[in-house]
């Protein structure tokens, strides 16, 4: 379930989480597995180097025409979308926000990492390359019947990966834009925690103390729900203020 932006020591973040167990493999069900993986590995890149397409994007022109028998260029943001995606150099190297990935499916983790890495190429903002973090694994037991004398049990093991992504050199609007875009198009398998990274000046807290008079928004004007009108009164305190 998606949770809002959480203001806590000027950092934000969002998260989302999903639950997946899988059914614990015997050995030689194990091997089969793996040895299947690897033959399908192998496939696939025979496939590649087979099909290998020569980097030569295209672009539509808005003044040229066609014939209608001319096969029609493909425009350059899809072609892109052969190769890895593009990253823009980094000006400063000042740490804007991190955004990290988990999930059971590391297909999926990377599928989603280069949708982010491609959406912050277009939005201008310098990016990390799709890093691995450290995966866990755990291994659940559990009585196979439902009596409590039952001695037969069930194995239960889940794989969790995690990847991270880290953003340079962007205004938080870019930002917020960006993380707003990725959250909308995400994936339902990946489980993303991003955080956000404010910079104030050293004399933040002097100008903070300067504000002789702090008016709140009119929110809550105008209702009769006693729980805004609670609400209401709290904000008004002057021990809510002192600590504001």
């Amino acid at each position: 379930m998606l949770q809002p932006y959480r203001l806590q020591g000027g950092i934000r973040s969002f998260t989302t989480r999903t639950t997946l167990l899988q059914k614990f493999l015997t050995p030689n069900e194990l091997i089969s597995k793996t040895k299947q993986q690897q033959l399908e590995s192998q496939q696939f890149q025979s496939q590649l180097r087979q099909n290998q397409n020569s980097y030569s994007p295209k672009t539509l022109s808005s003044h040229a025409t066609f014939p209608e028998n001319h096969k029609r260029p493909i425009p350059l943001n899809v072609e892109l979308l052969q190769y890895k995606p593009l990253r823009l150099p980094q000006t400063h190297g000042d740490e804007v926000a991190t955004l990290s990935l988990k999930g059971y499916n590391e297909d999926d983790l990377i599928r989603m990492g280069e949708f982010a890495l491609r959406a912050a190429y277009y939005l201008g903002i310098p990016m990390s390359k799709l890093t691995s973090l450290k995966t866990e694994k755990r291994l659940y037991t559990v009585i196979k019947s439902p009596f409590a004398q039952a001695k037969t049990k069930q194995n239960f093991h889940r794989i969790t990966y995690n990847k991270q992504l880290v953003a340079y050199d962007a205004n938080s609007e870019i930002v917020d834009l960006w993380l707003s875009y990725v959250n909308r198009y995400k994936l339902q398998t990946v489980d993303m925690n991003a955080t956000v990274v404010a910079r104030e000046g050293l004399n933040y807290n002097e100008e903070l103390a300067k504000l002789e008079e702090f008016e709140l928004p009119d929110a809550y004007e105008g209702l009769e729900d006693p729980v805004a009108q609670k609400v209401k009164e709290l904000l008004q305190l002057d021990e809510f203020k002192r600590t504001l």
